[in-house]
């Protein structure tokens, strides 16, 4: 049987989490989930459009992290330029607490297994079953549980916890 959800509610666990997709809603476009491509993304967010605003907030996520202790949570998050990271980060902590030091941007998905590494030297203590990537990106998670024993959780965990 799973222990995910008793992974997730454990106090000592390290959460880490992406953005888009687990705390930043994907509801772009007025009948789809994006509006641009990824080039125009990038575009706009070079030229300092921030999208991440109180409207992409998670209610669900934002009441399952309200309780943590904010220490123990975490950002990787892909980014198409410094711009995005720097929305990203911001939108981390203002609107769902999460420490800025803690918040990490890539250019890579695949570089989300090389920063939990990183995260897991800040955290020798923790065992690595309880430092846990939350995406909604199966790719990321299957490299993760590949190639490390940290846990994994999709983001569809969520819609019954």
């Amino acid at each position: 049987m799973s222990k995910i959800k008793e992974l997730l509610k454990d106090d000592t666990s390290i959460l880490v989490f992406d953005i888009d997709g687990v705390l930043a809603v994907e509801e772009w476009g007025e009948h789809n989930h994006f509006a641009l491509t990824d080039e125009e993304w990038t575009k706009a967010c070079k030229s300092g459009i921030n999208g991440y605003t109180e409207d992409r907030v998670s209610p669900r996520m934002k009441h399952f992290i309200e309780g943590k202790n904010k220490s123990n949570l975490y950002v990787i998050t892909t980014v198409g330029d410094n711009n995005e990271g720097e929305f990203k980060k911001q939108f981390a902590n203002r609107y769902y607490g999460i420490p800025l030091e803690n918040v990490y941007h890539c250019q890579s998905d695949i570089d989300k297994t090389k920063i939990l590494s990183k995260i897991k030297e800040k955290n020798p203590n923790v065992s690595d079953e309880k430092i846990i990537m939350i995406d909604d990106t199966t790719n990321i998670l299957n490299n993760i549980m590949e190639n490390t024993n940290f846990s994994t959780v999709h983001i569809s965990s969520f819609l019954d916890i």
